[in-house]
Order: C-alpha cells, then sequence, then structure tokens
C-alpha cells in the first residue's frame, strides 16, 4: 500500500461495475436515426446529434457510451439543444454548457452554472415497490421504455414543485465526522460505536467502529476500533471475531497507523490502511484512508461478510466522494441473478437555469448488451 493521504476525490467517481465494456459503433438516437458525437474527438462545445426540427415527445435520445469500468469515459448532455458536448474532465468542470452527465453507473448534474443544476424525482414509479418499500423485482425485470412511456408523458409542467424541492449534487465524506458525537451542551465527545465502516484494501476486506475516544485538549489522546479482518487470500468469506486496536496519540509529533491485516498500529513505512493525523501533540478528530483503499459506511447487522465477486457492486468509494442528488431515488435496480441494471423507469425533473426538464432513463446497455450505454427521455416543460 501507499503511504501518502488520500488525495481529494476527482469531481466524478468510477461508480459501480457492470458486466461488458466499450462499444465502438457510433450511437444514434433510436428514434431519428441523427448520428450523435461517440466521445471520440475534443471538440470543446461543440454540439452535435440535434436537429433543426424539435423532436416528438419521449423520443429516446442515444445509446451514449461511458466505456468500460477499466476505462471509464464521461458523456455530457445539454439538455437545451438535447446533444451531446465533448469535454475532458478538466473543461468540464468549468463549462457552463452541459446540464447532465453519464458515467458507468454515475448520474450527475453541473454544478458550476451561475445557478447549480438541481433534480426532483417525482416518485411515478411507487407501484414497483411494495408497502415496506422492498422492489418487486418482477416490476423491473419486466418493464421496458414502451410500457413505462405513459409514466413519462403523463408528467406535465403542472408537476414542477416549488424550488426548495430540487436537490443539488454536493460532496461529501464517508467518513468524516461520523465516527465521533459531540455535545454541543457539554463539549463531550463520545464514540459513535453504531456507526460501521466497511475497508477493501490490499485484496482484503476490513469491517470496523470506533468504539472509545480519549480526548486531550482539543484533540484525540488515544483512538481505539473494533476491527473485524476478512482475509480473502486465505478464503474466508466472514468478517472474524473483533480484535480491539488502539492508537496511543498523547504528545503525537507525526500520523498514527493502523494496518488491517496485521490488526495493530505500524509506522509509515509500512503497508497501512488508514492514519489518524496529529496536530499540537494529539490526534486530530480525523480518520484518512490510504490511497489505494476503498471504503463503505454501514451498521452492525447488515454484512456478515463481502462476497468478493459482487463486492463491485457494494458501493465501495474513496473517502471524499460527490453526493450525487440522484442518489436518493437512484435510477437503476440491480439484479443480484444476472447481474445486469434495470432501469426503475423513475421521471426526474431537471432544473437547469430558467428551464424545468423531464427525464427518465429508459437502458444502460446497447443493442449489442454492452454496459455503459445510457439511453433516455428527456423534454423540456412549458407551462399549457
Amino acid at each position: 500500500m501507499k503511504h501518502t493521504q488520500l488525495a481529494f476525490l476527482i469531481a466524478l467517481s468510477l461508480g459501480l461495475a457492470a458486466c461488458g465494456g466499450s462499444s465502438d459503433d457510433t450511437p444514434v438516437n433510436v428514434d431519428t436515426g441523427v448520428g450523435v458525437d461517440d466521445g471520440t474527438e475534443d471538440t470543446g462545445d461543440e454540439t452535435q446529434g440535434s436537429t433543426d426540427e424539435p423532436n416528438d415527445e419521449g423520443t429516446i435520445y442515444g445509446p451514449f457510451s461511458t466505456g468500460s469500468t477499466a476505462e471509464p469515459v464521461a458523456v455530457y448532455f445539454d439538455l437545451d439543444t438535447q446533444s451531446q458536448i465533448t469535454l475532458t474532465e478538466e473543461e468540464a468542470a468549468v463549462n457552463t454548457q452541459w446540464d447532465i452527465g453519464f458515467q458507468r453507473t454515475n448520474v450527475f448534474l453541473n454544478t458550476h452554472q451561475e445557478a447549480p443544476v438541481s433534480l426532483y424525482f417525482t416518485g411515478n414509479n411507487a407501484d414497483f415497490f411494495d408497502d415496506e418499500g422492498n422492489a418487486i423485482a418482477d416490476s423491473f425485470l419486466n418493464a421496458t421504455a414502451d410500457s413505462e412511456l405513459d409514466d413519462y408523458l403523463t408528467v406535465t409542467a403542472s408537476d414542477i414543485p416549488d424550488d426548495a424541492e430540487f436537490v443539488s449534487d454536493s460532496e461529501t465524506q464517508v467518513i468524516g465526522t461520523t465516527f465521533y458525537n459531540y455535545d454541543t451542551t457539554t463539549h463531550v465527545v463520545s464514540a459513535a460505536d453504531d456507526v460501521y465502516y466497511i475497508v477493501s484494501s490490499d485484496d482484503n476486506y476490513t469491517k470496523f467502529h470506533v468504539t472509545d475516544i480519549v480526548t486531550e485538549g482539543y484533540g484525540m489522546g488515544e483512538l481505539t476500533l473494533n476491527v473485524m479482518h476478512q482475509s480473502v487470500l486465505d478464503g474466508q468469506t466472514e468478517f472474524a471475531e473483533a480484535v480491539a486496536v488502539s492508537a496511543n496519540l498523547v504528545g503525537c509529533t507525526e500520523a498514527a497507523y493502523i494496518d488491517f491485516d496485521l490488526q495493530q498500529t505500524v509506522t509509515a513505512s509500512d503497508d497501512w490502511d488508514i492514519s489518524i493525523p496529529c496536530s499540537d501533540g494529539a490526534g486530530e478528530f480525523a480518520i484518512n484512508l490510504a490511497d489505494d483503499a476503498s471504503v463503505l459506511r454501514t451498521d452492525a447487522q447488515t454484512y456478515a461478510g463481502v462476497d468478493d465477486a459482487a463486492a463491485a457492486f457494494y458501493g465501495f468509494s474513496s473517502e471524499t466522494v460527490s453526493a450525487y442528488a440522484i442518489s436518493e431515488n437512484n435510477w437503476y435496480y440491480y439484479d443480484s441473478s444476472s447481474h445486469l441494471l434495470y432501469s426503475q423507469f423513475g421521471v426526474y425533473l431537471i432544473k437547469a437555469g430558467d428551464t424545468v426538464f423531464k427525464m427518465q432513463i429508459t437502458s444502460y446497455y446497447d443493442e449489442a448488451g454492452t454496459s455503459g450505454n445510457y439511453s433516455f427521455r428527456s423534454d423540456a416543460l412549458t407551462a399549457e
């Protein structure tokens, strides 16, 4: 493992993996046959795929290829012109023309416009879930773009909520301040021992939570974790019994390091998984991941172990991640039998500038079954 602290996450995370790779076919508007930019040439703000005549409501755009898991490609789409804009990630970070982007399973909004693009979920697919909120698998597996067209067409400008209901993308941290509680009245810091984290590192998995924090001035004098290690390399399929690991930070002059394989503190020159930074002779209230580690926040009961074959679908990420507005009501259903992603055919309202658009993702695969190829509907909503 590398010993440096986790670098700040790039603006777009790579997302969950799914079956298949990239396609070499030029994507087209599946209703009109009009070719669209396939992302192979850097054309800056140039747009392709739009026509002089407006498309019929419910026209499906795509498929737009977002590459493979190993080589992801971001697709940037301008809702005003209903066309793709070819940009590098660096260009997209300052470009204000695109409204919505796609990269593997992630769907993200442009937060660089004067008013960040924002999203609202209409809740149109409530019948795809039972009374307890559990997904009804057959509803997703049997739904098609044709069967869910009416759901899309019935959404009109009258369904646009107040601006306060729209949510933009933001950045958040998986661990961040969630491992401790702070009482603003007594100013006492205590361990949030009901919050668990699973770290993927060195081809193994480790579930841990903080069980005790001893303060030292304005910092941490000692931090104690319960560490439950799963050595995939040794054939383990579940987390082992918890082992207590403590880091003494009183009078520290450098960060403390913990190796989950050894389940003990180590030095900066060793292979470590997490570190606790030091400042003014005490530990800072932070837990940093090694560069090559990823993390998932969970609870005590949900995971007894990690299925290594399906680990790509668990949602592991870097410590600092983009919190996508669409994730609260995500666009896909994952079928654990086929390992395929099915659209939930949710209808989203997207506010870009003064215009509100509706959008429905219809597929994540092209005709050859290659994943990462988005097709979707999108139309501007105007008062009737």
